[in-house]
């Protein structure tokens, strides 16, 4: 038997039986709709869950040992030498206030902002993206973080945060005596840009220019450092590509650099919900089991019905395999049908998921992230599924077509 007849007796046959093929081919339906759904939705968190550590699963927060007092230290690395370690994108030295800083605009005070001073050359090389407003760092400047810019837009008349931008924002710097005393500097300046949502890491920080907070640090430590020499107490560093981090990690150890990055928390969500996708796969494998039953059922019923077309298949020179491969063929189409038709179901409850899912605050509080129930079905899930469904199509018309291939052809001709 060829396959050209092949195809077209298992066509025959289907068709003789199209309601029996269409409620079996049903429980596949649910099945493969079922897996699609879930792993979609497992697929999804976790693009939101990296997507909200933002910038920095490619980027290395470097802290020197520095101590906060001011004396040079000519063995710390200044950006200059961390960017010449292979697959170093850039370097940036960031110069953070060393003191508690209070923010006032309008009705708005925030308490301990992060304030860090950048080089406005180099504020570019951050990757910020403005919302509102721009990048220029010059002298009584500042740019907000996104998360930052949220708070003070809500507490002062729940403007737009977008609407901040030229606003004048106050910032209260306190330093304190060793007898006990306090002193308050006011340092006035305008919001130059809000920047788009980045991470956590970048949204809740207020950029100032580092000419000014190194002004600032030597007031508050009453000596001046010179970054060029002594180096940063902050550096970010930005590698070209996520697969080389480990490599310039290791060359920031062996500098005696401290650092952390978010490419090994990166690492531990992306395990963590490839594990989620198998659990939920398997829940909704089981759905694809039950229909697994319905279909073997189905080709047993088939045999009983069909024992005499059997026999006269057999009398007229077919071989075991030629029946077995009949069957087989019947059960592995009914697998195709249901899981195409799974496929289209899954993405279109997907479809519903994504169009409704925004009003469940799943994600509201992780780092920052967004907000919401959202289902991302990669590329290589639905020819998956139908393959899938059809795999267990087939395994479940094994022992029906093994029976059918066994039966004896005479016994079969005088079957009633």
């Amino acid at each position: 038997m060829d396959l050209r007849d092949l195809i077209g007796l298992v066509t025959a046959n289907l068709r003789r039986t199209r309601g029996r093929v269409v409620t079996t081919a049903l429980g596949v339906v649910v099945g493969t709709a079922s897996v699609v759904v879930l792993v979609s939705l497992g697929v999804g968190l976790e693009h939101q869950a990296l997507e909200s550590l933002g910038a920095g699963v490619s980027e290395i927060h470097v802290m020197s040992t520095l101590p906060m007092a001011t004396r040079p230290v000519p063995e710390v690395p200044t950006p200059a030498r961390v960017e010449a370690l292979p697959g170093v994108a850039w370097a940036v030295g960031l110069e953070p206030l060393r003191a508690s800083v209070d923010a006032q605009m309008g009705q708005a005070c925030l308490p301990a902002v992060r304030v860090v001073g950048v080089d406005p050359e180099r504020v570019e090389n951050l990757g910020f993206t403005c919302v509102a407003g721009d990048l220029d760092l010059a002298r009584g400047r500042a740019i907000l973080g996104a998360r930052l810019a949220q708070r003070l837009a809500e507490q002062d008349g729940d403007v737009p945060a977008e609407a901040l931008a030229g606003r004048g924002l106050n910032l209260y710097v306190a330093r304190y005596g060793g007898d006990g005393s306090t002193m308050e500097k006011l340092l006035r300046v305008e919001v130059a840009g809000v920047l788009a949502p980045m991470g956590a890491g970048y949204d809740f920080g207020l950029y100032i220019a580092e000419r000014e907070a190194l002004a600032i640090n030597g007031w508050l430590t009453s000596s001046r450092r010179d970054p060029a020499r002594q180096g940063y107490p902050e550096m970010l560093v930005k590698v070209d590509d996520v697969r080389r981090a480990d490599a310039v990690e290791r060359g920031l150890a062996a500098m005696g650099l401290s650092f952390h990055s978010q490419r090994g928390q990166a690492e531990s969500v992306g395990a963590y919900f490839e594990e989620l996708q198998l659990q939920l796969g398997g829940v909704a494998g089981i759905s694809l089991l039950v229909a697994a039953f319905s279909i073997a059922n189905t080709m047993l019923t088939a045999i009983f019905e069909r024992t005499r077309e059997i026999g006269l298949m057999k009398a007229l020179g077919a071989r075991d395999r030629d029946v077995m491969a009949v069957f087989l063929g019947e059960a592995g189409t009914i697998g195709v049908l249901g899981g195409a038709g799974g496929v289209a179901l899954g993405m279109a409850v997907n479809g519903m998921i994504n169009l409704f899912g925004g009003q469940v605050d799943l994600l509201k509080q992780l780092y920052g992230g967004a907000t919401g129930l959202h289902a991302f079905t990669p590329l290589w899930l639905p020819p998956a599924a139908v393959a899938f469904a059809a795999l267990v199509g087939v395994l479940s018309g094994i022992y029906p077509a093994r029976r059918a291939a066994r039966l004896a052809p005479l016994a079969a001709l005088k079957a009633r």
